[in-house]
């Protein structure tokens, strides 16, 4: 896996959360925090887009459903 170096600018107050969540133990240094919270970003996303795909599906059976109920009607 090859890398690149990112240069990010963050606030005073986000530098200050980063170092307490380095010094805390969870991790070793800022890339590696980083690194976390954009799997989880991606995570979430991936998530959201199964539960669109999911959506989708439910919408195009229940219209399949509604069809059949005004079919059965007629």
């Amino acid at each position: 896996m090859t890398t690149v170096r990112k240069t990010i600018i963050v606030t005073d107050k986000q530098d200050a959360w980063i170092k307490a969540q380095i010094a805390k133990g969870g991790y070793t240094n800022d890339s590696e925090l980083i690194r976390e919270l954009i799997r989880k970003e991606q995570s979430k996303q991936a998530d959201d887009d199964l539960s669109d795909e999911r959506k989708a599906k439910v919408l195009a059976n229940m219209e399949k459903h509604d069809e059949t109920i005004q079919k059965l009607a007629l």
